[in-house]
């Protein structure tokens, strides 16, 4: 009989990544394995150096595999796709735009047959789902860190991507704004009509726990564990936080950074 289970949205199949500057070489994934059906919020933990952001640049085009294939719906992908939207850690605003201005850049980028106008208009909306009513001819210097993050998150679901990317996106963000980022991306992409296939790379284990469906935990330059999340959405911060579940997964997460902690001979 004929399976008919959905092919996944993304799929890494035996995925190295080599970096090689033609003097020595480097192997920043091994063999790697794993799938994220659509709709689902996928986070990647480890420590640093375990291959995360490489992983990421994979998904995101910016570098083809070593060896393996990276499938999106099936097919083996090469290169960036306006399919698939990137959150870096730094804003990377273009610093001569407004705030609007890098959003409407980005909207035309995606939809080049949208006018001008629209795409303007298409940004103010954008900005103002993320807070930002009033500082739309803002430059990025003239706004606080957490407020361009929201400017850089914003552009990126103005594109419309299939794909989300964060490249641990509110890492450089203080612990009040980034609760604050947390809980408005939530709310953000709980407002979109088709649910988003994301992927987030964090150090936080708090984070992933809140944000995803599922956590992969990686070592060893591949995935060395897998956890699925057992809250339902929409989440209360609160009420997650509080429940024995949550205590159980985060130690079960906690044993993983130790153990690896303790086989390198080192704490994390």
């Amino acid at each position: 009989m004929e399976s008919t289970k959905a092919v996944p949205k993304i799929k890494f199949e035996d995925v190295s990544l080599i970096y090689d500057d033609g003097v020595k070489s480097y192997k920043a994934i091994s063999d790697m394995s794993f799938s994220v059906d659509e709709g689902e919020f996928v986070s990647i933990i480890g420590a640093s150096g375990c291959g995360k952001s490489s992983t990421l640049s994979v998904l995101a085009g910016l570098r083809n595999p070593t060896a393996g294939r990276l499938m999106i719906d099936g097919v083996e992908s090469r290169g960036t796709s306006k399919n698939r939207g990137v959150v870096f850690q730094h804003y990377s605003l273009f610093p001569w735009m407004t705030a609007e201005g890098n959003v409407s850049f980005g909207i035309r980028q995606a939809m080049p047959e949208l006018p001008i106008e629209e795409a303007r208009e298409a940004a103010v909306s954008y900005l103002a789902r993320v807070g930002l009513t009033g500082f739309e001819e803002k430059y990025p210097h003239e706004l606080s860190g957490g407020m361009q993050q929201r400017t850089a998150i914003a552009r990126t679901i103005a594109m419309q991507p299939d794909i989300l990317l964060l490249d641990e996106p509110f890492g450089a963000i203080d612990a009040r704004n980034r609760v604050v980022l947390q809980d408005l991306l939530l709310e953000v992409l709980g407002q979109e009509s088709a649910p988003k296939t994301i992927v987030l790379v964090t150090h936080d284990i708090d984070e992933a726990i809140l944000l995803s469906d599922r956590i992969l935990f990686m070592d060893g330059k591949s995935v060395a564990a897998e956890f699925v999340v057992p809250f339902e959405r929409p989440r209360v911060r609160e009420a997650i936080y509080a429940s024995n579940e949550y205590m159980r997964l985060r130690q079960s997460l906690m044993r993983c950074f130790f153990n690896q902690a303790s086989s390198e001979g080192a704490y994390i």
